[in-house]
């Protein structure tokens, strides 16, 4: 199945994926491998399976020297806040001051199925959050205010003048 990256305003981007069943769906391998040549040749730092179309709780991030694949992740506990801009793939060039929190404690399956439990903080905290709601069907453009979206919008379209 050929993958390519969602819109903003495709609603499978709002829709709460399921769980990864390794009996039945077998190892990610495959998926992952596409997810992360899309999310490289993006110039992306995160990605999850719903923004390619894919309906699973899976997403991946990092880069092409070290790729993390976070397979039905939770968080566990969340530590701290930190107004910051960030960006998503689905989104070109939007760019919004989001809240998350400043240090996540996670766990979440790997490619093969072991359980990994980690703890992140700064940038890979933020894109763990930012992937882990991919999964729920929120996006980032929801966790600011209408003002804020408008304002960054227009800049946006200025921009692409």
């Amino acid at each position: 199945m050929e993958l390519k990256l969602l819109n903003e305003n495709d609603s499978f981007l709002k829709n709460v994926a399921i769980a990864w069943d390794f009996d039945v769906d077998g190892e990610p391998a495959d998926l992952i491998r596409d997810m992360s040549k899309i999310m490289i040749e993006s110039n992306g730092i995160g990605l999850a399976a719903p923004q390619v179309g894919v309906g699973k709780r899976i997403f991946i991030m990092g880069n092409s020297e070290k790729l993390i694949a976070c397979i039905n992740p939770t968080i566990v506990e969340s530590i701290g806040e930190v107004k910051e801009l960030e960006g998503c793939l689905s989104f070109p060039k939007l760019w919004l001051h989001v809240r998350r929190a400043e240090t996540v404690k996670v766990r979440y399956f790997n490619i093969v199925g072991q359980e990994i439990e980690a703890e992140f903080s700064g940038l890979m905290a933020r894109v763990f959050q930012h992937e882990y709601d991919h999964l729920d069907g929120i996006c980032f453009d929801s966790k600011v205010g209408k003002v804020s979206l408008d304002l960054a919008k227009r800049r946006r379209k200025k921009n692409s003048r």
